[in-house]
């Protein structure tokens, strides 16, 4: 389904400082401008394991980010757990060009999978990186 002009307005581009994170988390300034603010690390993107542990040690020590009330077991499997193993094969799936296969397994796998972790977003990193502390979201 396209996205409209409505869909568009309420559609918030990854913020300033979170932009200057991801930079200096490798990214390119490509796949950044093809990301919103309520883009999930997760969810969306499949991040999990090792790859977002160091990326998350860049928020406390380059941004200085107090990460001590962020339980990283709630938003995250750890790397070698059976849903990190999942997720990361979807991933693959995707990378390799098999997107139907993925679409389908992550219809009935991988979404049940991220469902047991609450969301992060771009946005939530943005929230983080301005008040240099993490706080939960308790709506989730």
């Amino acid at each position: 389904m396209p996205i409209t002009a409505t869909d568009m307005a309420h559609i918030k581009p990854v913020g300033e400082l979170t932009t200057m994170y991801l930079k200096k988390c490798g990214y390119s300034v490509e796949k950044i401008d093809s990301w919103t603010s309520e883009t999930r690390l997760l969810h969306d993107l499949g991040l999990c394991g090792d790859d977002i542990l160091d990326e998350f040690k860049i928020l406390q020590d380059e941004f200085g980010v107090d990460l001590s009330d962020f339980e990283f077991k709630e938003y995250f499997p750890s790397e070698l757990s059976k849903d990190a193993c999942v997720i990361s094969v979807h991933r693959l799936l995707h990378m390799v060009g098999l997107h139907k296969i993925a679409d389908c397994a992550y219809k009935k796998v991988v979404g049940r999978t991220c469902s047991k972790y609450a969301e992060v977003s771009f946005g939530m990193i943005e929230s983080t990186l301005r008040q240099k502390r993490w706080i939960p979201d308790r709506s989730q």
